[in-house]
């Protein structure tokens, strides 16, 4: 692939390239845009250095993927809502450092994310993705036919009651609470039995607002047509019409396979540095080795696909398992 306005390098033959001889805080064509997005198709993940983008510069690039969102989660940018702040005081294991695609819990997860790094601890704090669509090539036909005919239960309050994430976040509020209520009189201050009461309504709030979603254990691309698997370690919680015990030693393999080194590429954040994920090809790792330092970036999440296998794709799996039989 030929690209007139934007210099590609590759990072790995797999996964990952760097684009340079752009200035993305002045964009004078939309052809420019056009070049970006046919990369991120082909590469998954593209990294550029030296870009200190304005707000507004940071919107542009992400209208060209889509709408952008509020995440569920994060804060935001005062007057920029759909810039999403992270960070991470390097205290709490962060929980992201697992292999993910994100919002797979959702029924259309989002396609493309974008994240640049504000501060930066003095070593460490790199992010790592990996190749779905490179994964599923390596596995052989015959584990291809098996996945195509399977579909996978993907559940946020699984991965949450999992890390104990409401009853960490109440207590994080009731110990700030506690701070302010030492001048209050004992009888208005929260008690054992409120701590607990509250964390058992979140945790049934959270069910209630977020009911598990299915997709296919492998899906095609909507724009390269590659087919990719997509189950991921935080959000997948089983696959579907296979006995637990099955389900939970497939699932445990698939997550190992994807950690496979030809299938990486790691990227070590500088000032001004910026990242463009395909969130639908891709998984990713936040590697916490930069306790007890700060880390915190700017993140947009773009435009939305529909998880689907491709019908002439399906065909051919099943026609593969009838000839099996």
């Amino acid at each position: 692939m030929t690209f007139k306005h934007i210099k590609i390098t590759e990072a790995t033959p797999t996964v990952g390239a760097y684009v340079s001889d752009v200035d993305l805080n002045q964009v004078p064509s939309k052809a420019i845009y056009a070049e970006i997005k046919l990369a991120l198709w082909k590469h998954g993940v593209l990294f550029f250095r030296a870009q200190k983008m304005t707000p507004e510069a940071y919107l542009r690039l992400g209208q060209v993927f889509g709408d952008m969102e509020k995440h569920e989660f994060f804060p935001h940018l005062p007057d920029h809502p759909q810039i999403q702040l992270i960070s991470h005081e390097g205290i709490d294991n962060p929980e992201t450092d697992r292999w993910h695609t994100d919002v797979t819990f959702r029924k259309k997860p989002n396609l493309v994310s974008m994240l640049r790094i504000t501060d930066l601890p003095t070593t460490g704090g790199d992010t790592m993705w990996a190749s779905a669509a490179a994964a599923f090539d390596a596995l052989g036909a015959e584990l291809q036919t098996l996945l195509m005919g399977l579909h996978a239960e993907h559940d946020l309050p699984f991965h949450f009651r999992r890390i104990n994430a409401v009853y960490r976040l109440i207590e994080r509020q009731h110990l700030a609470e506690v701070k302010t209520q030492a001048k209050k009189p004992a009888k208005q201050r929260m008690s054992s039995e409120a701590l607990k009461d509250a964390v058992i309504n979140r945790e049934i709030k959270l069910l209630q607002d977020n009911p598990s979603v299915v997709h296919p254990a492998v899906i095609t691309h909507p724009f390269n047509h590659r087919n990719l698997l997509f189950v991921n370690s935080i959000w997948t919680k089983r696959l579907v019409g296979l006995h637990l015990d099955l389900s939970e030693a497939l699932l445990r393999m698939l997550f190992e396979w994807i950690k496979k080194p030809e299938f990486m590429v790691r990227f070590k954040w500088e000032p001004d540095s910026l990242v463009i994920w395909d969130n639908c090809q891709t998984q990713h790792y936040a590697v916490f080795d930069y306790a007890p330092q700060y880390r915190a970036g700017e993140r947009l999440t773009c435009g939305t696909f529909e998880p689907t296998l491709n019908t002439a794709q399906r065909k051919v799996a099943k026609q593969r398992r009838v000839a099996a039989a």
